[in-house]
């Protein structure tokens, strides 16, 4: 369960594809031996740049959620149940966050998604402490 919950998250990450094929697709590259074929050498493209932040954004919201994830079924703390809400949830604002990223959509939206993702790491965080909290209390007493 957790292992596909992992590949889920990894999944999203995907979007260096698509930063690699936008920058096909608009001749625009960051090195000049990548204009071999055309193209000119563009490291402020609009539209590049938005999708690259995007994909940055995500790697730094999902791995740490996928390390709290796997923290979190090594601890044993809590039920399979509440993981899995927390995992959709999370996902569920990560897929928002990107596309509306990637959309320009106008502010609260894109910050409500990242606020939710960020809020579902905090829990995960912080049942990990707790737990490993416990843990150290109860050897030492």
């Amino acid at each position: 369960w957790y292992q596909r919950r992992v590949r889920e998250a990894v999944v999203s990450t995907q979007s260096t594809g698509i930063v690699g094929l936008n920058r096909v697709k608009r001749k625009v590259f960051v090195a000049e031996e990548d204009c071999v074929f055309g193209g000119q050498v563009k490291t402020n493209d609009v539209v590049i740049e938005r999708i690259r932040r995007a994909h940055l954004n995500d790697l730094e919201n999902i791995l740490p959620f996928i390390l709290l994830v796997l923290l979190y079924a090594a601890s044993g703390v809590g039920s399979v149940h509440d993981v899995a809400v927390v995992s959709q949830v999370f996902i569920a604002a990560r897929i928002t966050h990107t596309i509306v990223y990637l959309g320009s959509v106008m502010q609260p939206f894109r910050g409500l998604a990242w606020f939710i993702g960020l809020g579902c790491n905090v829990l995960l965080g912080l049942q990990n402490f707790n737990e490993s909290l416990t843990c150290i209390l109860e050897y030492f007493m």
